[in-house]
């Protein structure tokens, strides 16, 4: 499944439920849910790494990888981030699926903050900042400015234009 239709698809309004469930059951501690410490490769010759990182989770019964690659100098155009999805059968171990994983990390790790921010949260919350760049930061404005009743928020216009 290419980015694009990961894009279409993946809707926070659905996402933010499930990962805040999740991040509940990890929580616990129950070996409920199965998510070892990242395993990474380096590729020291061409300034990268691979990492991976699994998970089961019991109760809703799934089982996937993500695969990071991360290369400090890429081909103009090309980003020094890119990540897949994969989806076995937990059954079985039968692949499933192949997402695009970049739109899926760019989300999750915004939901995860929001999610955060609703229960760390001052009472008062009257302006946007985002620290950082990028992807991550657009996702985060989107996100934020969904969930959140801001008074001062930066434009989009320019945040993307330092991003």
């Amino acid at each position: 499944i290419g980015a694009a239709e990961v894009a279409d698809l993946l809707q926070y309004g659905a996402l933010l439920p499930v990962l805040e469930r999740a991040l509940v059951d990890f929580s616990k501690h129950d070996g409920m849910v199965v998510q070892p410490v990242r395993s990474t490769v380096p590729v020291d010759k061409h300034n990268g790494f691979l990492g991976v990182m699994p998970a089961y989770m019991t109760e809703s019964d799934t089982l996937a990888t993500k695969i990071v690659r991360f290369y400090h100098q890429t081909a103009f155009g090309t980003s020094s981030h890119q990540a897949t999805v994969l989806l076995f059968n937990p059954s079985d171990g039968s692949l499933r699926a192949i997402m695009d994983g970049t739109v899926i990390t760019e989300m999750r790790t915004a939901a995860v903050s929001a999610i955060a921010t609703k229960y760390l949260k001052p009472d008062r919350l009257e302006t946007l900042c985002i620290l950082g760049s990028g992807a991550q930061a657009i996702s985060h404005y989107n996100i934020f400015t969904q969930m959140f009743p801001f008074k001062q928020v930066p434009s989009l216009r320019l945040l993307m234009l330092y991003c």
